[in-house]
């Protein structure tokens, strides 16, 4: 059922290895990623001592654009032979840091202010690159793989988070409360990006050598919520906009898609891998059990005349904690654990 590739001991899985910009022969993303988790815990001290003064839903957005979308990057090929060249790429690496810690500078900023627009937009030109990478790739592919396609819909995703990031930065809520606005801002930092591009990694694995679809149940399982996936990031959101029975409705299938993969990962890809990256996996899989239950619980009570299941403080503590630490970290620093260099 496995199909991974290896190294020239053939002893060691590669998700996925490429050349990547280098720092002192490190991978900028590698340097990016550990600096930025040093900044997040300084950033998290200091609003715990009141130096700093920002929200958990906050500290969330800061995370993912200090620490898991370097991670991100680090797992995603340049489109070599587009006509672009690896320029998307290569911008999107060179310039996460510099934008991630403009981002901090700019949830810190007063919102509304023309200061905190314009620290968050250099992050609109760091996503739109890693979107222009995800054309780039459909392009050159002509298509499918799925799973392929499930990471090209990581990269599209991304921007849509910081279109969200700068609405919020400049105190525009449109029709939403301001607190839906910075949530949908995290949402697609994390169900939007690390889940599909870690779905499609995990795919890579399940998959057969040409990308095909077998014909086990697993298989099935795998590209059917692959699909839901996919699809579901945006149906829930169209749910949320403009009826909370479609948000049910979405975020049921969405949630039966999430469950159906980490089955498949649990199942198929735990077993296939090193010890370190199977554990790191599991706990991933394990964990969406426990968001995706706290999902749907809150969808359901924004159904009129239903009782609150589970209220907004408790879906960032609870299920954004876990998504955060339980699955997205954990997931992504995996397969980069199960690259070559």
């Amino acid at each position: 059922m496995s199909r991974l590739e290896t190294g020239p001991t053939g002893s060691r899985p590669n998700v996925s290895a490429h050349a990547s910009p280098r720092l002192a022969g490190r991978r900028v993303t590698d340097l990016s990623a550990a600096a930025g988790s040093v900044v997040w815990l300084a950033l998290v001290g200091a609003v715990r001592s009141g130096t700093v003064g920002l929200t958990a839903v906050e500290l969330y957005v800061a995370l993912a654009a200090l620490v898991l979308v370097p991670l991100g990057l680090g797992l995603l090929e340049p489109a070599r032979d587009a006509t672009a060249g690896t320029a998307p790429y290569t911008a999107a690496v060179v310039g996460q840091f510099p934008a991630a810690l403009a981002v901090v500078a700019g949830l810190a900023a007063p919102q509304g202010s023309l200061v905190a627009v314009a620290l968050v937009v250099p992050w609109l030109g760091v996503t739109g690159s890693i979107a222009l990478l995800g054309v780039q790739r459909l392009v050159t592919r002509r298509g499918g793989p799925l799973h392929e396609l499930a990471i090209d819909t990581a990269c599209l995703y991304v921007p849509v988070a910081a279109v969200f990031l700068s609405l919020h930065a400049a105190g525009i809520s449109l029709r939403f409360a301001p607190i839906i606005v910075l949530l949908t801002a995290v949402h697609f930092h994390y169900a939007g990006f690390a889940l599909p591009l870690v779905v499609g990694l995990a795919g890579r694995i399940v998959a057969a050598e040409d990308g095909r679809v077998e014909t086990t149940v697993a298989d099935h399982v795998a590209a059917a919520s692959t699909v839901v996936i996919v699809v579901g990031i945006v149906l829930v959101a169209v749910g949320i906009t403009f009826s909370p029975l479609i948000e049910v409705v979405a975020v049921a299938v969405f949630t039966a898609g999430v469950i159906g993969f980490a089955s498949v990962l649990l199942r198929e890809v735990v077993p296939a891998v090193p010890r370190l990256p199977g554990m790191l996996l599991a706990l991933a899989a394990l964990s969406v059990f426990w968001t995706m239950a706290l999902a749907l619980a809150f969808a359901y009570s924004s159904l009129p005349g239903t009782q609150v299941l589970v209220t907004i403080p408790e879906m960032v503590r609870w299920h954004g904690s876990v998504n955060a630490f339980g699955f997205a970290l954990p997931a992504l620093l995996a397969f980069r654990l199960l690259q070559k260099s």
